[in-house]
């Protein structure tokens, strides 16, 4: 059994960091560190304006997980400051993830359970077991598999909600290259192909996303 698990756990993390290596990774480190005339807010206020939606209100302060909806938008101050390539087109898909809320709520809080629950079961997974492993309620190998068992299931509904972000990062590149949201067109054009890329970074549970590096 415990052999079982660990291997239903483990292979869908593998497959999601092998995707996201080859999807994500190598664009990201290769085109994201490039510095713009723009800002991750401002790119945020341009979208939200091209997609009617000005009446969204943006907070700007530290947050653990994806907090928008509708009406709402919050941004780290890190991300809102930024003016690194990779933080703009993040900040373009936190965007357009509020867009896509406006007509779809439900799906896209469908997506933000989905980010939670990577980050948060795992964790809390690892520390349950370690604690039943430490008492002797289980053997170490059966801990080990209910921890990977729990990762490949966290995992497996990121994939499933990945839809939502990916359609919600298409409206935005093609905001990018279809019209004049960014003065500079070959900004425009490079903050669209790091958009579609930085939509399959989290296909990974973020209680593990750290092996991968940022």
């Amino acid at each position: 059994m415990a052999k079982l698990l660990l291997l239903m756990g483990l292979i869908p993390v593998f497959v999601s960091f092998v995707a996201r290596k080859f999807l994500s990774d190598r664009i990201v480190r290769k085109e994201g560190g490039a510095e713009l005339s723009i800002s991750g807010h401002e790119m945020i206020e341009r979208i939200l304006k091209k997609g009617r939606a000005g009446d969204v209100e943006i907070q700007v302060k530290k947050r653990l997980f994806i907090v928008l909806g509708p009406t709402r938008l919050v941004v780290s101050p890190s991300l809102s400051q930024s003016r690194k390539a990779r933080d703009v087109a993040e900040a373009g898909i936190l965007a357009g993830l509020v867009l896509m809320a406006r007509r779809q709520e439900k799906v896209v809080n469908w997506r933000k359970w989905a980010v939670k629950f990577g980050s948060a079961m795992p964790a809390f997974t690892m520390i349950v077991m370690a604690f039943a492993m430490v008492i002797g309620r289980l053997s170490p190998t059966l801990c080990l598999g209910i921890v990977a068992a729990s990762l490949g299931f966290a995992t497996t509904f990121l994939w499933f909600t990945l839809p939502v972000e990916r359609a919600a990062a298409g409206t935005v590149a093609d905001m990018l290259e279809e019209t004049a949201l960014v003065a500079r067109r070959s900004e425009g054009e490079a903050i669209a192909g790091l958009v579609r890329a930085l939509s399959w970074r989290r296909i990974v549970p973020g209680a593990i996303a750290w092996i991968g590096g940022k």
